[in-house]
């Protein structure tokens, strides 16, 4: 059985530039989450969020259902992730396109303040995030 490599899908669409590479032969495995100040935050956007994911442009998979039960986070607040098991061994040079999207119902605190605008954070239903992530296997 390949080893398995997970694959960070807020890193790599926000930090990375929509695309990392993984050792080949790797089997990928997708995760994402949603860390709050408190329990509170992170069930206010279980119950509002709706989560999407296509790979290589088959049709979109609903994982809403797929978050983990809330746990406090390492570095304070708490979480909920999802784990989501590809299935697909990449072999070297070979890639696989993940497209997504993560949208809430209403508005959804994070308990997070803006540093430059001292403000609340909040996540908004008219402005869902895109997902983009190409993973390819190095040589």
């Amino acid at each position: 059985m390949a080893e398995e490599i997970i694959v960070g899908l807020f890193p790599c669409t926000f930090a990375e530039g929509g695309e990392c590479t993984v050792p080949a032969g790797s089997r990928v495995v997708l995760a994402l989450g949603w860390v709050a100040t408190n329990r509170g935050l992170v069930q206010n956007f279980l119950q509002a969020q709706t989560t999407t994911i296509s790979i290589d442009g088959a049709a979109p998979v609903d994982i809403s259902d797929s978050y983990s039960a809330i746990e406090p986070f390492p570095d304070g607040g708490f979480a909920s992730r999802i784990r989501h098991d590809t299935g697909v061994t990449l072999s070297a040079g070979e890639s696989l396109q993940v497209d997504g999207m993560l949208a809430v119902s209403h508005v959804v605190p994070d308990g997070a303040v803006d540093e430059t605008t001292h403000r609340p954070v909040f996540f908004r239903p008219e402005e869902p995030l895109s997902i983009h992530c190409r993973i390819t296997a190095s040589a």
